[in-house]
């Protein structure tokens, strides 16, 4: 419905609507998350809502055959939920706070163990490429994510509110109870909308970014991967924004659990498609992106699980971080683009 319109128009109109679809993820996430387990609502509900437009855009490349953009885009994804997002969330939540810092659910410290464990396949495929042990191993870690994440509850002793544990803050005792159906209402709407726009919202960057001349490295692991996060970004920033101790640990989970969802299903299909389809391994183009990867991924993992209050001094960690890993990534790959380019004509010319 969007062919006749110039692409600045459909990414305005995808955009505005995207959006409002995570303002609705966010607001089913919060009326469920009072009721059920932060790591069951944000790290797999929401988190595969708000993954849905990466995972488009990473299904799309391999289909046609672009492993590199892939790569890119799955490795840019990942970077920038571990360090923009998750930095987002930490900021803006503990300043939200009277106390200036969170404590997260024994749950979801649980999720940033299991995300730095996930990172073994990730750092397998890094090292060894193409590989169908890596596809299947990426696979059964995510299935078995799953099963970890539905058995996990709450019991009603420990799921404190935010004065029993220390924090001081003062939340509405009259707050309404909304019904859970309209949760589930409100997630049903947003996930739709960012199933929907989504891919038009990335269309339209990459038409952008391809009239603007912008080096494809930089759209595949940048420009891409931004657009294709924002519901994911805007949604926890919503939630943060709060300063709700259980907003804060569903913003946390859901970012984390977006991650373990590229670290191991992502990365594993990744190699799967690079088995079947017979891809060629780029080094040190893929293997840099994934081990970058690795990196930010293990940082968000330290901090949720290591440390027993997170403060606004890791979200600056966390951002300083995504700019070193900006800066090596694309050094590496515009340095490998040009020797590519270089290899080719060389082949046109030995023709």
């Amino acid at each position: 419905m969007f062919e006749e319109l110039p692409y600045y128009v459909v990414g305005l109109i995808s955009f505005v609507v995207l959006v409002f679809a995570s303002w609705c993820v966010g607001e089913g996430g919060e009326v469920l998350g009072k009721k059920y387990d932060a790591s069951i609502i944000g790290g797999l509900v929401i988190a595969w809502l708000n993954t849905a437009p990466e995972a488009i855009f990473f299904i799309t490349a391999l289909e046609s055959s672009n492993p590199r953009f892939a790569v890119g885009a799955v490795s840019g994804s990942s970077v920038v939920v571990c360090t923009i997002a998750l930095g987002a969330c930490l900021y803006i939540g503990t300043n939200a706070r009277k106390s200036g810092s969170i404590v997260l659910q024994p749950q979801v410290k649980r999720q940033c163990m299991i995300l730095g464990m996930s990172l073994s396949v990730t750092l397998a495929t890094a090292l060894f490429g193409f590989q169908m042990l890596c596809g299947v191993a990426g696979v059964l870690f995510y299935i078995g994510f799953i099963i970890n994440s539905l058995q996990t509850r709450i019991p009603d002793g420990e799921k404190e509110d935010d004065v029993e544990l220390g924090m001081g803050e003062e939340e509405d005792e009259h707050e309404e109870d909304v019904p859970t159906y309209k949760g589930v209402l409100f997630l049903a709407a947003g996930g739709l909308l960012i199933f929907g726009f989504s891919k038009p919202f990335i269309s339209s960057v990459v038409e952008a970014a391809s009239s603007l001349k912008v080096n494809p490295v930089l759209l595949a692991f940048f420009l891409a991967p931004i657009a294709s996060e924002m519901p994911e970004i805007l949604e926890s920033v919503s939630l943060s924004r709060k300063g709700s101790s259980q907003n804060i640990n569903i913003a946390y989970s859901n970012l984390v659990g977006g991650t373990i969802t590229k670290t191991t299903l992502l990365t594993g299909i990744l190699s799967l498609y690079g088995v079947s389809r017979g891809f060629v391994w780029e080094s040190p183009s893929f293997s840099v992106s994934l081990i970058l990867l690795v990196i930010c991924a293990s940082a968000t993992a330290g901090i949720g699980y290591f440390f027993p209050k997170q403060r606004s001094w890791h979200a600056l960690l966390l951002v300083g971080l995504f700019i070193v890993t900006g800066i090596i990534e694309y050094t590496t790959n515009s340095s490998f683009e040009e020797h590519t380019a270089e290899h080719i004509q060389m082949e046109q010319v030995m023709t």
